[in-house]
């Protein structure tokens, strides 16, 4: 199982392999997002002002959130234990904010020590890449 840090342990993610849609963009940094308090941050490409994500750790809407991370990745991450990693969900917003979904099967999972990043697809772990929030809440 993976566990949350806070997002202030990570304030400048590298992406070696780049993410899923985005190869070119490699160095993120990691900033708040919403009104003070608010569990959103904005993951902002430091190479395409254009590329940026709203992310959460998952388990703000989703408690039991629970997955194994594949031998690759961890090693890759060079990932020790779970204690080693801030994982964060990337957010969907829509228009109706209630509408709004969570990718709860492409997490994004960082060393909190080295700061190198990888988005995870999981195997069929029986989530959503649009999980509402808004039932989640």
């Amino acid at each position: 199982m993976l566990e949350t840090h806070t997002a202030t342990d990570v304030a400048e993610i590298t992406f070696p392999a780049g993410l899923p849609g985005f190869p070119y963009a490699h160095r993120f940094v990691v900033g708040p997002w919403g009104p003070a308090g608010s569990p959103f941050l904005l993951l902002s490409s430091m190479e395409d002002a254009d590329v940026g994500f709203v992310v959460v750790p998952p388990w703000v809407f989703y408690p039991d959130y629970d997955f194994e991370l594949d031998s690759g990745t961890a090693e890759r991450l060079e990932l020790a234990g779970a204690e080693d990693a801030v994982v964060f969900a990337v957010v969907t917003l829509r228009e109706r904010p209630e509408e709004s979904t969570l990718n709860l099967l492409g997490p994004i999972v960082v060393n909190r020590f080295t700061h190198e990043a990888a988005q995870v697809v999981l195997p069929s772990a029986g989530y959503s890449v649009r999980a509402p929030l808004a039932i989640a809440s």
